[in-house]
C-alpha cells in the first residue's frame, strides 16, 4: 500500500486519554518541583562555606537529574497511571513504517537538518549583527573539565535528557495538542517550548525549530524510541565536542 505524502507526514492521529487539564496539571507540578528545587539548592550553598566548583556544579546537575524524573513521573501520573493506558500511548512502541533502519536513517537525517538550521541561523545573526542572539551552551563553565563531574554530565546530557524530554514534549505535550491543533501547531507549540526551558536566548529560536523536527521525527516513524535516538546522537556530538574543547580527551 502507497503511503500519500500528506499520510506521511500527518501520520496516524491516535486519541490520547489524556486531556489538557491533565497537561496543565502536569506542568504546575513540574514548575512547582523546579522552584522547590532551587530554593532547597540555594539554601544548602547558603550554609556551605565556599563550596567548591565541582560541588556547585554537582548540585546542579543534581538538581538537574531530579527535575527530568519529576518531569517523567508526572507525565506517567497523569497519562499512564491515571487512565491504565500504557505506555505505548506515549510513544514507546514499534515504528509504524520501515524496517529496523528507519530509526537510524531518521537520526542521520535529524542530524543533517539541525545542523543546517544551526549554520543558517548563525549567518542569519552575522549578517544583522545581532550578537545577543549567537547560541551559547546551557552548561555552567567547567562541567567538561573535571573528570569527578563528567560522568554526571554523561549521564544528565546522554541519558536523561533524550529520554525525559522526548517523554514529556513530544510523547506526552505534543501528543495531547496534536489531537486539537493538527501536527504543525501542536510541534510549534512543543516546540517552542522546548526551546524556552533551555534556558538561552540564542538558543530559543534554533531549538524551537529543532522541537519541531523532533516533532516530526516522532510523527513519521510512529515511535518515540526514533525520536529518542535522534536526541541522543544530537546531544551525544555536543558532549564530544564540550570533553574535547574542555579537555577532557
Amino acid at each position: 500500500m502507497l503511503v500519500q505524502p500528506q499520510q506521511a507526514i500527518e501520520g496516524a492521529r491516535p486519541e490520547v486519554p489524556w486531556r489538557l487539564r491533565d497537561l496543565g496539571l502536569t506542568v504546575a507540578w513540574v514548575i512547582a518541583a523546579t522552584i522547590l528545587a532551587f530554593i532547597v539548592m540555594g539554601i544548602v550553598f547558603a550554609v556551605v562555606e565556599d563550596p567548591s566548583d565541582d560541588v556547585e556544579n554537582a548540585g546542579v546537575l543534581g538538581v538537574g537529574l531530579a527535575l527530568y524524573v519529576t518531569a517523567v513521573a508526572a507525565v506517567a501520573w497523569f497519562s499512564v497511571r491515571r487512565y491504565s493506558c500504557g505506555w505505548q500511548a506515549l510513544g514507546f512502541r514499534s515504528a509504524v513504517r520501515g524496517g529496523w533502519w528507519l530509526p537510524v536513517a531518521m537520526a542521520v537525517a535529524f542530524l543533517v537538518a539541525a545542523y543546517v538550521v544551526f549554520a543558517l541561523y548563525l549567518l542569519i545573526v552575522e549578517l544583522l549583527g545581532i550578537g545577543g542572539l549567537v547560541p551559547e551552551g546551557n552548561l555552567p563553565e567547567g562541567m567538561f573539565e573535571s573528570p569527578v563531574i563528567l560522568p554526571l554530565v554523561a549521564v544528565l546530557v546522554l541519558v536523561a535528557a533524550p529520554i525525559a524530554e522526548e517523554v514529556f514534549f513530544r510523547g506526552f505535550l505534543f501528543s495531547t495538542l496534536r489531537v486539537r491543533w493538527g501536527v504543525f501547531w501542536a510541534a510549534l507549540a512543543s516546540g517552542l517550548l522546548f526551546g524556552a526551558i533551555h534556558g538561552s536566548l540564542g538558543l530559543l529560536i534554533p531549538f524551537t525549530i529543532i522541537g519541531m523536527l523532533l516533532a516530526y521525527v516522532y510523527v513519521f516513524s510512529g515511535s518515540l524510541w526514533t525520536s529518542i535516538l535522534a536526541h541522543f546522537a544530537f546531544n551525544a556530538i555536543g558532549f564530544v565536542a564540550g570533553v574535547v574543547s574542555g579537555g577532557g580527551l
